[in-house]
């Protein structure tokens, strides 16, 4: 069964269309959008569309759940935070038959993000290939992994359940029918995580987030392009992130990390109370997306976009996390809440 994009049959650059048409649709899809984020993350001011480059509009025909998706607008845009800078990234904006909207997300940007995801492991992380940088160098321990390649802007984010019947995957999003699935991801990662994490057993569900794209053919599917998250125990579909961006996670001893867009809190199994502080916002460095107390500078936790893989549960995550408190250090993976911006 041959891959082809997502949004393919019909590319309308809206700089050709005439001015009030060239922007309605941006513009119903930002108003839709801010609102979206705005009820998700309170510390986000604004979603606001770029001028340069023009939005695109896509006809399609595919359904994201019981939805019926007929076109899909990409465009280049903003967030606006309070208490950090502006983030630009890219929105795929998905509408229905009378054009509107249904889905708004984001993409991470292609010049900022060329290797999705690459590889760490845990604790104990092994180096990413030479191109990433990685939160501190340690000895190689196995050859590095392929270089991973962009994800397409078209590309759309699901979650759900992914099962092995009779040699097939089959996918069931979180909101709507089971579909055919192939997996596309380097090196046949889905397929490896499923049988690791079911043990091989036939039909037993697994949890997953992926980017993909609708396969061609008659009766096809969707195609998995890149894994972002793999599990069969945890909450899956009935997990809710509500307010917080990232919750995070390790062992030795057993802890748990929650961030929200105005504070963390660190529960660490045989501790005290839950350690809860204040920070002020979302910084970068060296790759990583960190926050730290403002009361408490040594309260800090570090997220860096490297393969993960609890050591308890072999569940895959998109993340790795470093937590300082109190002069201890935890090291985990973690997960961001999908429905918010990539950082």
């Amino acid at each position: 069964m041959r891959f082809a994009p997502l949004l393919a049959p019909l590319v309308i650059v809206l700089s050709g269309l005439p001015a009030g048409a060239q922007t309605w649709l941006a513009q119903q899809c930002v108003l839709f959008g801010d609102a979206q984020y705005r009820r998700l993350d309170g510390t986000i001011e604004k979603v606001a569309a770029l001028e340069f480059p023009p939005p695109t509009l896509e006809k399609v025909d595919m359904k994201v759940g019981p939805q019926s998706i007929a076109a899909a607008l990409t465009l280049r845009g903003r967030l606006t935070y309070r208490n950090r800078g502006p983030l630009e990234t890219q929105f795929v904006c998905l509408l229905d038959a009378a054009d509107k909207p249904l889905f708004f997300y984001a993409l991470p940007v292609p010049t900022t993000r060329a290797a999705p995801t690459p590889f760490g492991r845990g604790p104990n992380t092994a180096p990413p290939p030479a191109a990433v940088t990685a939160l501190a160098p340690q000895p190689v321990q196995k050859p590095p992994e392929p270089p991973r390649q962009p994800l397409p802007a078209t590309a759309i984010r699901l979650r759900g359940l992914v099962r092995d019947i009779g040699g097939k995957l089959q996918f069931s999003p979180c909101d709507g029918a089971p579909m055919a699935l192939e997996d596309r991801t380097p090196g046949r990662e889905l397929g490896k995580a499923l049988r690791e994490l079911t043990a091989g057993q036939e039909g037993r569900p697994m949890f997953i987030e992926f980017y993909g794209g609708r396969e061609a053919g008659p009766g096809s599917g969707i195609g998995v392009l890149e894994v972002r998250r793999a599990a069969v125990e945890t909450a899956g579909c009935r997990e809710r992130f509500d307010q917080r961006e990232w919750i995070a996670s390790g062992s030795e001893p057993s802890w748990r990390l929650e961030v929200t867009g105005r504070e963390m809190m660190l529960n660490v199994l045989g501790g005290a109370a839950p350690l809860r502080a204040t920070h002020g916002g979302l910084s970068r460095s060296g790759g990583g997306a960190s926050y730290a107390g403002v009361d408490d500078p040594s309260f800090a936790a570090t997220f860096e976009e490297r393969r993960c893989v609890d050591a308890q549960s072999g569940s895959l995550f998109a993340y790795t996390v470093e937590v300082q408190s109190e002069g201890r250090t935890f090291s985990g993976c973690a997960a961001h809440n999908p429905a918010m911006p990539a950082p």
